[in-house]
């Protein structure tokens, strides 16, 4: 399969492309230069990503990655596939001191989310289960990641817009 022709879409039905599927324990990345995604970390002590995973293309965020996304669905969502979504809120995170802002979003066919419009339709504690998730992470790979704040969607698709446009501009 090819990623390098997926477009971004739009601020309210962008694609998402999954890497990492919910309860991974495995971290796959999208690598440009292969055009493929590989295996970039094994996750060790039943750690795992609570939520599907994955960037959104044709964006560019702060650290001049594709922007990424988590995606709030009802199953697991095999690696690969093309996710459209609507964001409902943002992440601000810091990885290593660098720009690293995590869209919150949800898939616009799945039936348990897809009429959620904001952070606050979320029935469960997200913020603790990214907070607990981002710590560990930073543990189990040795590095500083520091949640500066849950964004509304208002947020979100302003950086949406900006990563987009950045990335038009490469």
């Amino acid at each position: 399969m090819t990623y390098k022709n997926i477009p971004f879409g739009t601020i309210n039905k962008f694609n998402v492309v999954i890497e990492i599927p919910k309860q991974s324990k495995n971290k796959y990345e999208y690598d440009e230069d292969l055009d493929a995604i590989k295996l970039d970390w094994v996750f060790t002590g039943g750690f795992h990503f609570p939520f599907d995973y994955g960037y959104i293309p044709e964006t560019r965020g702060g650290d001049g990655d594709h922007l990424d996304a988590f995606i709030f669905s009802s199953h697991p969502i095999a690696m690969g596939t093309i996710v459209e979504c609507r964001a409902i809120g943002m992440i601000e995170l810091l990885d290593r001191e660098e720009e690293d802002n995590k869209i919150l979003a949800v898939p616009l066919v799945d039936p348990e989310y897809k009429t959620y419009q904001k952070l606050s339709d979320l029935t469960f504690d997200y913020k603790t289960i990214f907070e607990e998730f981002f710590k560990e992470l930073g543990i189990q790979k040795n590095k500083t990641m520091e949640i500066k704040g849950f964004r509304d969607k208002q947020v979100a698709d302003s950086v949406l817009e900006m990563a987009h446009k950045n990335y038009v501009k490469t």
